[in-house]
Protein backbone atom coordinates (compact mmCIF):
# COMPACT_ATOMS: atom_id res chain seq x y z
CA UNK A 1 0.00 0.00 0.00
CA UNK A 2 1.40 3.48 -0.80
CA UNK A 3 1.59 5.40 2.18
CA UNK A 4 0.64 8.41 0.54
CA UNK A 5 -0.77 7.86 -2.59
CA UNK A 6 -0.06 10.49 -5.36
CA UNK A 7 -2.57 9.25 -7.63
CA UNK A 8 -4.89 6.24 -6.29
CA UNK A 9 -3.87 4.37 -3.20
CA UNK A 10 -3.81 0.48 -3.78
CA UNK A 11 -5.05 -1.63 -0.49
CA UNK A 12 -5.04 -4.85 0.06
CA UNK A 13 -6.21 -7.92 2.34
CA UNK A 14 -4.29 -8.58 5.44
CA UNK A 15 -4.26 -12.07 6.07
CA UNK A 16 -1.73 -14.01 8.17
CA UNK A 17 0.31 -10.65 8.78
CA UNK A 18 0.62 -9.77 5.06
CA UNK A 19 -0.85 -7.51 3.20
CA UNK A 20 -1.97 -9.37 -0.10
CA UNK A 21 -4.77 -9.10 -3.13
CA UNK A 22 -7.92 -10.89 -3.17
CA UNK A 23 -7.93 -14.82 -4.04
CA UNK A 24 -10.06 -13.77 -6.89
CA UNK A 25 -8.17 -10.59 -7.94
CA UNK A 26 -11.43 -8.29 -7.86
CA UNK A 27 -11.38 -5.04 -7.20
CA UNK A 28 -13.31 -2.02 -6.51
CA UNK A 29 -12.74 1.76 -6.09
CA UNK A 30 -12.59 4.79 -3.68
CA UNK A 31 -13.74 8.06 -4.94
CA UNK A 32 -12.83 11.30 -3.15
CA UNK A 33 -15.85 13.09 -1.13
CA UNK A 34 -14.44 16.49 -2.16
CA UNK A 35 -13.57 15.85 -5.85
CA UNK A 36 -15.45 12.84 -7.15
CA UNK A 37 -11.52 11.32 -8.36
CA UNK A 38 -11.16 8.24 -8.22
CA UNK A 39 -8.99 7.72 -5.18
CA UNK A 40 -8.21 4.43 -4.28
CA UNK A 41 -8.48 0.46 -5.46
CA UNK A 42 -9.59 -2.05 -2.66
CA UNK A 43 -9.31 -6.00 -2.94
CA UNK A 44 -12.83 -7.23 -2.69
CA UNK A 45 -12.09 -10.50 -0.26
CA UNK A 46 -13.38 -13.89 -1.33
CA UNK A 47 -14.86 -16.56 0.80
CA UNK A 48 -11.67 -18.56 0.41
CA UNK A 49 -9.97 -15.05 1.87
CA UNK A 50 -12.42 -15.22 4.54
CA UNK A 51 -11.92 -18.87 5.91
CA UNK A 52 -8.26 -18.42 5.25
CA UNK A 53 -8.28 -15.34 7.59
CA UNK A 54 -10.60 -16.71 10.17
CA UNK A 55 -7.99 -19.94 10.59
CA UNK A 56 -5.15 -18.38 10.88
CA UNK A 57 -6.65 -15.77 13.42
CA UNK A 58 -7.67 -18.81 15.36
CA UNK A 59 -4.02 -20.71 15.37
CA UNK A 60 -2.85 -16.90 16.72
CA UNK A 61 -5.17 -17.16 19.64
CA UNK A 62 -3.37 -20.36 20.64
CA UNK A 63 -0.41 -18.10 21.42
CA UNK A 64 -1.51 -14.96 21.81
CA UNK A 65 -3.54 -15.66 24.44
CA UNK A 66 -1.07 -17.68 26.59
CA UNK A 67 1.47 -14.59 26.82
CA UNK A 68 0.85 -13.08 30.13
CA UNK A 69 -0.95 -9.69 29.97
CA UNK A 70 2.25 -8.01 30.81
CA UNK A 71 4.21 -9.25 28.06
CA UNK A 72 0.98 -8.21 25.59
CA UNK A 73 1.16 -5.07 26.84
CA UNK A 74 4.84 -4.65 25.78
CA UNK A 75 4.23 -5.65 22.41
CA UNK A 76 1.04 -3.10 22.17
CA UNK A 77 2.69 -0.20 23.43
CA UNK A 78 5.43 -0.50 20.99
CA UNK A 79 3.07 -0.99 18.18
CA UNK A 80 1.12 2.10 19.09
CA UNK A 81 4.46 4.12 18.75
CA UNK A 82 4.73 2.72 15.64
CA UNK A 83 1.63 3.53 14.60
CA UNK A 84 1.86 7.44 15.98
CA UNK A 85 4.89 7.62 13.77
CA UNK A 86 2.77 6.87 10.96
CA UNK A 87 -0.18 8.94 11.94
CA UNK A 88 0.29 11.84 8.95
CA UNK A 89 0.32 8.97 6.30
CA UNK A 90 -2.67 7.09 7.72
CA UNK A 91 -4.03 10.68 8.41
CA UNK A 92 -3.83 11.36 4.97
CA UNK A 93 -5.60 8.46 3.76
CA UNK A 94 -8.31 9.31 6.19
CA UNK A 95 -8.81 12.69 4.32
CA UNK A 96 -8.94 11.71 1.42
CA UNK A 97 -11.44 8.74 1.51
CA UNK A 98 -13.95 10.21 4.20
CA UNK A 99 -13.40 14.11 3.73
CA UNK A 100 -12.50 14.86 7.66
CA UNK A 101 -9.56 17.52 6.77
CA UNK A 102 -6.22 16.11 7.85
CA UNK A 103 -6.10 17.63 11.06
CA UNK A 104 -8.61 16.24 12.54
CA UNK A 105 -7.84 12.96 10.51
CA UNK A 106 -4.11 13.07 11.75
CA UNK A 107 -5.50 13.48 15.64
CA UNK A 108 -8.01 10.55 15.31
CA UNK A 109 -4.73 8.03 14.45
CA UNK A 110 -2.92 9.30 17.45
CA UNK A 111 -5.80 9.64 20.05
CA UNK A 112 -6.90 5.62 18.42
CA UNK A 113 -2.73 4.92 19.70
CA UNK A 114 -3.64 6.26 23.48
CA UNK A 115 -6.97 3.85 23.53
CA UNK A 116 -4.76 0.77 22.54
CA UNK A 117 -2.11 2.32 24.91
CA UNK A 118 -5.24 2.67 27.73
CA UNK A 119 -6.28 -0.99 27.41
CA UNK A 120 -2.95 -2.36 27.32
CA UNK A 121 -2.53 -1.25 31.27
CA UNK A 122 -6.29 -2.24 31.63
CA UNK A 123 -4.79 -5.96 30.77
CA UNK A 124 -2.85 -6.17 33.36
CA UNK A 125 -4.85 -4.93 36.05
CA UNK A 126 -7.43 -7.47 35.43
CA UNK A 127 -7.83 -8.72 38.59
CA UNK A 128 -9.35 -12.73 39.64
CA UNK A 129 -10.94 -13.15 42.98
CA UNK A 130 -10.67 -15.95 45.83
CA UNK A 131 -13.89 -16.54 47.39
CA UNK A 132 -14.99 -17.59 51.32
CA UNK A 133 -16.73 -21.13 50.94
CA UNK A 134 -19.16 -23.05 52.89
CA UNK A 135 -16.88 -25.96 53.81
CA UNK A 136 -12.87 -25.79 54.57
CA UNK A 137 -12.18 -28.61 52.46
CA UNK A 138 -13.16 -26.26 49.62
CA UNK A 139 -10.72 -23.65 47.79
CA UNK A 140 -13.03 -21.18 45.00
CA UNK A 141 -11.70 -18.52 43.00
CA UNK A 142 -12.40 -16.75 39.95
CA UNK A 143 -10.64 -16.37 36.58
CA UNK A 144 -11.24 -14.39 33.72
CA UNK A 145 -9.85 -16.10 30.14
CA UNK A 146 -10.11 -14.59 26.52
CA UNK A 147 -12.89 -15.65 23.95
CA UNK A 148 -11.45 -16.36 21.31
CA UNK A 149 -11.49 -14.93 17.66
CA UNK A 150 -13.02 -11.33 17.72
CA UNK A 151 -15.04 -9.82 14.42
CA UNK A 152 -14.72 -6.12 14.12
CA UNK A 153 -16.79 -4.28 12.06
CA UNK A 154 -16.25 -0.95 11.62
CA UNK A 155 -18.05 2.38 10.39
CA UNK A 156 -17.10 5.03 8.07
CA UNK A 157 -17.39 7.81 10.18
CA UNK A 158 -14.80 7.38 12.32
CA UNK A 159 -12.85 5.00 10.85
CA UNK A 160 -10.26 4.43 12.87
CA UNK A 161 -11.07 5.19 16.65
CA UNK A 162 -14.19 3.06 16.37
CA UNK A 163 -12.01 0.28 15.35
CA UNK A 164 -9.82 1.07 18.32
CA UNK A 165 -12.38 0.97 20.83
CA UNK A 166 -12.70 -2.36 19.86
CA UNK A 167 -9.05 -3.20 19.20
CA UNK A 168 -8.02 -2.20 21.83
CA UNK A 169 -9.82 -4.34 24.92
CA UNK A 170 -9.70 -7.21 22.19
CA UNK A 171 -5.77 -7.33 22.32
CA UNK A 172 -5.16 -6.57 25.68
CA UNK A 173 -7.17 -9.42 27.30
CA UNK A 174 -5.64 -11.81 24.35
CA UNK A 175 -7.92 -12.48 21.83
CA UNK A 176 -7.57 -12.28 18.09
CA UNK A 177 -9.70 -10.23 15.48
CA UNK A 178 -10.80 -10.31 11.84
CA UNK A 179 -11.64 -6.68 11.29
CA UNK A 180 -14.30 -5.98 8.43
CA UNK A 181 -14.22 -2.24 7.83
CA UNK A 182 -16.76 -0.65 5.62
CA UNK A 183 -16.60 -0.48 2.08
CA UNK A 184 -16.51 3.22 2.55
CA UNK A 185 -13.48 3.78 4.06
CA UNK A 186 -11.71 1.05 4.01
CA UNK A 187 -8.27 2.62 2.98
CA UNK A 188 -6.89 4.14 6.90
CA UNK A 189 -8.24 1.23 8.78
CA UNK A 190 -6.06 -0.97 6.66
CA UNK A 191 -3.65 1.29 7.26
CA UNK A 192 -3.55 1.55 10.67
CA UNK A 193 -3.93 -2.57 11.07
CA UNK A 194 -0.94 -2.85 9.04
CA UNK A 195 1.09 -0.09 10.59
CA UNK A 196 0.38 -2.10 13.67
CA UNK A 197 1.41 -5.28 12.24
CA UNK A 198 4.60 -3.74 11.19
CA UNK A 199 5.27 -2.34 14.81
CA UNK A 200 5.00 -5.78 16.37
CA UNK A 201 1.46 -7.24 16.49
CA UNK A 202 1.85 -11.29 15.56
CA UNK A 203 0.77 -12.34 12.37
CA UNK A 204 -2.58 -14.17 12.82
CA UNK A 205 -2.83 -11.54 15.72
CA UNK A 206 -5.17 -9.08 13.38
CA UNK A 207 -6.33 -9.97 9.79
CA UNK A 208 -8.56 -7.18 7.61
CA UNK A 209 -10.85 -7.80 5.33
CA UNK A 210 -12.43 -5.91 2.67
CA UNK A 211 -15.56 -6.52 0.69
CA UNK A 212 -18.34 -4.86 -0.26
CA UNK A 213 -20.08 -8.18 -0.07
CA UNK A 214 -22.83 -8.12 2.64
CA UNK A 215 -22.98 -12.94 2.54
CA UNK A 216 -19.06 -12.00 3.31
CA UNK A 217 -20.02 -9.94 6.18
CA UNK A 218 -22.67 -12.37 7.00
CA UNK A 219 -20.78 -15.47 6.53
CA UNK A 220 -18.08 -13.51 9.25
CA UNK A 221 -20.12 -13.18 11.98
CA UNK A 222 -22.08 -16.39 12.06
CA UNK A 223 -18.36 -18.76 11.22
CA UNK A 224 -18.07 -21.10 14.30
CA UNK A 225 -14.68 -19.94 15.07
CA UNK A 226 -15.98 -16.23 15.77
CA UNK A 227 -16.76 -16.20 19.20
CA UNK A 228 -17.44 -12.62 19.73
CA UNK A 229 -18.91 -9.52 17.34
CA UNK A 230 -18.43 -6.04 17.85
CA UNK A 231 -19.91 -3.92 15.62
CA UNK A 232 -20.66 0.13 15.17
CA UNK A 233 -23.31 0.97 12.30
CA UNK A 234 -26.88 1.89 11.90
CA UNK A 235 -29.93 0.46 14.20
CA UNK A 236 -31.10 -1.26 11.55
CA UNK A 237 -28.10 -3.04 10.41
CA UNK A 238 -27.02 -4.10 14.49
CA UNK A 239 -30.79 -5.48 14.37
CA UNK A 240 -29.84 -7.53 11.77
CA UNK A 241 -26.84 -8.72 13.12
CA UNK A 242 -28.53 -9.53 16.47
CA UNK A 243 -30.57 -11.93 13.98
CA UNK A 244 -28.16 -13.93 12.77
CA UNK A 245 -25.88 -14.48 15.65
CA UNK A 246 -29.20 -15.07 18.13
CA UNK A 247 -29.70 -18.96 17.73
CA UNK A 248 -25.45 -19.40 17.87
CA UNK A 249 -25.53 -17.70 21.01
CA UNK A 250 -22.35 -15.44 19.91
CA UNK A 251 -21.49 -12.55 22.38
CA UNK A 252 -22.81 -8.95 21.36
CA UNK A 253 -21.69 -5.51 21.25
CA UNK A 254 -23.33 -3.03 19.22
CA UNK A 255 -23.02 0.98 18.91
CA UNK A 256 -25.56 2.14 16.90
CA UNK A 257 -27.70 5.35 15.92
CA UNK A 258 -28.40 8.22 17.87
CA UNK A 259 -30.84 11.35 17.63
CA UNK A 260 -29.38 13.15 20.31
CA UNK A 261 -31.32 15.65 21.98
CA UNK A 262 -29.53 19.17 23.99
CA UNK A 263 -31.83 21.66 26.01
CA UNK A 264 -30.83 24.58 26.93
CA UNK A 265 -32.11 26.16 30.35
CA UNK A 266 -33.50 29.82 31.08
CA UNK A 267 -30.31 30.05 33.40
CA UNK A 268 -27.69 28.10 30.82
CA UNK A 269 -24.19 29.58 29.95
CA UNK A 270 -25.37 30.66 26.18
CA UNK A 271 -21.84 31.86 25.17
CA UNK A 272 -20.98 27.78 26.24
CA UNK A 273 -23.72 26.37 25.16
CA UNK A 274 -23.74 27.89 21.64
CA UNK A 275 -20.20 27.24 21.22
CA UNK A 276 -20.68 23.23 22.35
CA UNK A 277 -23.87 22.66 20.29
CA UNK A 278 -22.00 24.31 17.45
CA UNK A 279 -18.75 22.11 17.81
CA UNK A 280 -20.80 18.67 18.51
CA UNK A 281 -23.79 19.35 15.49
CA UNK A 282 -21.10 20.27 12.61
CA UNK A 283 -18.01 18.99 13.74
CA UNK A 284 -17.07 16.44 10.89
CA UNK A 285 -20.51 17.72 9.31
CA UNK A 286 -22.81 16.07 11.57
CA UNK A 287 -21.50 12.30 10.37
CA UNK A 288 -21.53 11.28 14.56
CA UNK A 289 -23.64 8.92 16.20
CA UNK A 290 -23.48 11.36 19.51
CA UNK A 291 -23.82 14.80 16.98
CA UNK A 292 -26.43 17.01 18.41
CA UNK A 293 -29.51 16.45 16.57
CA UNK A 294 -32.15 18.35 18.06
CA UNK A 295 -32.12 21.85 20.65
CA UNK A 296 -35.17 22.60 22.72
CA UNK A 297 -33.89 26.22 24.34
CA UNK A 298 -35.99 27.72 27.24
CA UNK A 299 -38.36 30.22 25.12
CA UNK A 300 -36.65 32.87 27.40
CA UNK A 301 -33.56 32.39 25.49
CA UNK A 302 -34.38 30.68 22.43
CA UNK A 303 -33.93 33.84 19.96
CA UNK A 304 -30.35 35.01 21.67
CA UNK A 305 -29.20 31.44 22.04
CA UNK A 306 -30.47 31.37 18.14
CA UNK A 307 -28.25 34.25 17.40
CA UNK A 308 -25.20 33.16 18.84
CA UNK A 309 -25.40 29.78 17.18
CA UNK A 310 -25.94 31.65 14.28
CA UNK A 311 -22.82 33.80 14.53
CA UNK A 312 -20.41 30.44 15.25
CA UNK A 313 -21.76 28.31 12.01
CA UNK A 314 -20.99 31.63 9.89
CA UNK A 315 -17.67 31.20 10.81
CA UNK A 316 -17.29 27.61 10.14
CA UNK A 317 -14.58 27.85 7.74
CA UNK A 318 -15.26 24.88 4.65
CA UNK A 319 -13.23 23.51 2.30
CA UNK A 320 -10.86 20.24 0.80
CA UNK A 321 -9.34 19.01 3.83
CA UNK A 322 -6.48 17.15 1.66
CA UNK A 323 -5.71 20.53 0.15
CA UNK A 324 -5.91 22.92 3.28
CA UNK A 325 -5.76 20.64 6.50
CA UNK A 326 -6.65 23.15 8.40
CA UNK A 327 -10.28 23.73 7.62
CA UNK A 328 -12.85 23.64 10.05
CA UNK A 329 -15.39 21.05 7.71
CA UNK A 330 -14.53 18.59 4.68
CA UNK A 331 -17.56 17.61 2.43
CA UNK A 332 -20.02 14.99 3.23
CA UNK A 333 -18.66 11.19 2.87
CA UNK A 334 -21.51 9.77 0.71
CA UNK A 335 -23.92 11.32 -2.06
CA UNK A 336 -26.78 9.08 -0.13
CA UNK A 337 -25.68 10.93 3.17
CA UNK A 338 -26.09 14.53 1.49
CA UNK A 339 -29.23 13.22 0.00
CA UNK A 340 -30.72 12.57 3.06
CA UNK A 341 -29.47 15.84 4.57
CA UNK A 342 -31.17 17.71 1.18
CA UNK A 343 -34.52 16.00 2.27
CA UNK A 344 -34.71 16.59 5.60
CA UNK A 345 -34.31 20.49 5.25
CA UNK A 346 -36.70 20.57 2.69
CA UNK A 347 -39.15 18.41 4.63
CA UNK A 348 -38.51 21.13 7.37
CA UNK A 349 -39.45 24.01 4.96
CA UNK A 350 -42.48 22.47 3.88
CA UNK A 351 -44.11 22.13 6.78
CA UNK A 352 -43.24 25.75 8.41
CA UNK A 353 -39.40 25.61 9.87
CA UNK A 354 -37.50 29.02 9.28
CA UNK A 355 -34.28 28.88 7.50
CA UNK A 356 -31.64 30.42 9.87
CA UNK A 357 -28.55 30.26 7.66
CA UNK A 358 -27.25 27.65 5.19
CA UNK A 359 -29.35 25.03 3.45
CA UNK A 360 -27.77 24.85 0.37
CA UNK A 361 -23.99 23.74 -0.70
CA UNK A 362 -20.98 26.75 -0.50
CA UNK A 363 -20.95 29.06 -3.76
CA UNK A 364 -17.56 28.13 -5.98
CA UNK A 365 -16.72 25.89 -8.57
CA UNK A 366 -14.37 24.31 -5.97
CA UNK A 367 -17.35 22.87 -4.46
CA UNK A 368 -19.15 22.04 -7.66
CA UNK A 369 -17.72 18.13 -7.44
CA UNK A 370 -17.97 17.19 -3.97
CA UNK A 371 -20.80 16.62 -1.30
CA UNK A 372 -20.78 19.82 0.31
CA UNK A 373 -23.25 22.03 2.13
CA UNK A 374 -23.52 24.46 4.55
CA UNK A 375 -23.88 24.24 8.46
CA UNK A 376 -27.52 24.82 8.42
CA UNK A 377 -29.53 26.36 11.46
CA UNK A 378 -33.81 25.90 11.74
CA UNK A 379 -36.30 27.10 13.87
CA UNK A 380 -40.08 26.86 14.22
CA UNK A 381 -39.38 23.10 14.00
CA UNK A 382 -41.98 20.58 14.99
CA UNK A 383 -42.04 17.07 16.02
CA UNK A 384 -43.33 15.81 13.37
CA UNK A 385 -40.70 17.02 11.05
CA UNK A 386 -38.17 14.49 9.75
CA UNK A 387 -35.42 16.26 11.46
CA UNK A 388 -36.80 16.19 14.88
CA UNK A 389 -37.74 12.34 14.26
CA UNK A 390 -35.06 10.57 12.32
CA UNK A 391 -31.08 10.99 12.60
CA UNK A 392 -30.09 13.08 9.73
CA UNK A 393 -26.37 12.73 9.75
CA UNK A 394 -25.61 15.77 8.54
CA UNK A 395 -24.95 19.59 9.49
CA UNK A 396 -28.44 20.67 10.81
CA UNK A 397 -29.44 22.01 14.03
CA UNK A 398 -33.02 22.12 14.62
CA UNK A 399 -34.03 24.68 17.52
CA UNK A 400 -37.36 24.41 19.16
CA UNK A 401 -38.66 26.51 22.02
CA UNK A 402 -39.48 25.12 25.35
CA UNK A 403 -42.03 26.87 27.97
CA UNK A 404 -41.41 24.05 30.64
CA UNK A 405 -38.68 22.31 31.58
CA UNK A 406 -40.59 19.06 31.79
CA UNK A 407 -41.96 19.25 28.33
CA UNK A 408 -38.41 19.47 27.21
CA UNK A 409 -37.63 16.72 28.97
CA UNK A 410 -40.56 14.90 27.07
CA UNK A 411 -39.62 15.94 23.99
CA UNK A 412 -35.68 14.69 24.61
CA UNK A 413 -37.03 10.96 25.50
CA UNK A 414 -39.86 10.84 22.53
CA UNK A 415 -37.53 9.14 20.84
CA UNK A 416 -36.86 5.46 19.84
CA UNK A 417 -32.70 6.34 20.46
CA UNK A 418 -31.20 6.86 23.84
CA UNK A 419 -27.15 7.46 22.96
CA UNK A 420 -26.32 11.01 24.20
CA UNK A 421 -28.33 13.68 25.48
CA UNK A 422 -26.67 17.29 26.88
CA UNK A 423 -27.82 19.71 28.75
CA UNK A 424 -27.04 23.31 29.92
CA UNK A 425 -28.16 25.04 33.08
CA UNK A 426 -26.13 26.67 35.88
CA UNK A 427 -28.56 25.19 38.70
CA UNK A 428 -27.39 22.02 40.75
CA UNK A 429 -30.63 21.02 41.17
CA UNK A 430 -31.96 20.74 37.92
CA UNK A 431 -28.93 19.51 37.01
CA UNK A 432 -29.54 16.32 39.11
CA UNK A 433 -32.90 16.08 38.46
CA UNK A 434 -32.50 16.33 34.37
CA UNK A 435 -29.49 14.02 34.10
CA UNK A 436 -31.54 11.37 35.70
CA UNK A 437 -34.59 11.98 33.74
CA UNK A 438 -32.90 11.85 30.57
CA UNK A 439 -32.99 8.64 28.68
CA UNK A 440 -29.83 8.21 27.47
CA UNK A 441 -26.23 6.27 27.84
CA UNK A 442 -24.57 9.01 28.27
CA UNK A 443 -25.49 13.03 29.46
CA UNK A 444 -23.19 15.61 29.40
CA UNK A 445 -23.56 18.66 31.32
CA UNK A 446 -22.37 22.09 30.05
CA UNK A 447 -19.69 20.29 28.18
CA UNK A 448 -19.35 18.24 24.70
CA UNK A 449 -16.76 15.95 25.75
CA UNK A 450 -18.72 12.68 25.12
CA UNK A 451 -16.08 10.04 24.19
CA UNK A 452 -13.54 9.13 27.33
CA UNK A 453 -11.43 6.25 27.11
CA UNK A 454 -12.23 6.12 31.37
CA UNK A 455 -15.78 5.85 30.75
CA UNK A 456 -18.41 3.63 29.37
CA UNK A 457 -19.87 4.65 26.47
CA UNK A 458 -23.44 2.45 26.43
CA UNK A 459 -26.52 3.21 24.04
CA UNK A 460 -30.20 2.83 25.35
CA UNK A 461 -33.62 1.79 23.61
CA UNK A 462 -32.28 0.94 19.71
CA UNK A 463 -28.59 2.71 20.29
CA UNK A 464 -26.87 -0.24 21.58
CA UNK A 465 -26.34 -3.10 23.15
CA UNK A 466 -23.42 -3.82 25.65
CA UNK A 467 -21.08 -0.57 25.91
CA UNK A 468 -17.50 0.41 24.68
CA UNK A 469 -15.01 2.38 26.49
CA UNK A 470 -14.05 2.23 29.74
CA UNK A 471 -12.39 -0.40 31.77
CA UNK A 472 -15.26 -2.53 31.90
CA UNK A 473 -15.36 -3.12 28.28
CA UNK A 474 -12.23 -5.55 28.96
CA UNK A 475 -15.04 -7.80 30.32
CA UNK A 476 -16.83 -7.64 26.67
CA UNK A 477 -14.15 -9.78 25.34
CA UNK A 478 -13.29 -12.44 28.09
CA UNK A 479 -15.38 -15.40 29.38
CA UNK A 480 -16.03 -16.10 33.73
CA UNK A 481 -14.66 -19.28 35.04
CA UNK A 482 -15.31 -20.56 38.00
CA UNK A 483 -12.41 -23.27 40.00
CA UNK A 484 -14.10 -25.19 42.73
CA UNK A 485 -11.47 -27.30 44.17
CA UNK A 486 -11.84 -29.76 47.49
CA UNK A 487 -9.01 -30.70 49.21
CA UNK A 488 -9.28 -34.26 50.33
Amino acid sequence: MNSVPSEIANVDLIVRGKLRPSSSGQRWRITSPATGDVVGSVASATREDLLEAIESAHEAFLTWSRLTPYQREKVIRQAAAHVRSKAEEIGRLMAIEQGKPFNQSKSEITASCDTLDYYAAEGVRLEGSVLATEDKSYRSSVIYQPLGVCALITPWNYPVSLLSWKLGPALATGCTVVVKPTPVTPMSPTAFCAALIDGGIPAGVISVLNSESIAIAEELVTHPLVAKVAMTGSTRTGKRLMELVAPLLKRVSLELGGQCPAIVCADADLDLAAKVISYKGFRNMGQSCSSVNRVYADASIHDAFVRKLEELAEKHTIGDGVTDGAVDLGPMTTASCLATVKEHVADALTKGATLICGGAAPNGDRFARGNFYLPTILTGVTPDMLVMREETFGPVLPVASFARIEEAVHRANDTAWGLVAYLFARDHATITRISEALEAGTICVNNGAVNTNYAPYSGWKDSGFGFELSREAVFEYLKTKHIKVGLS
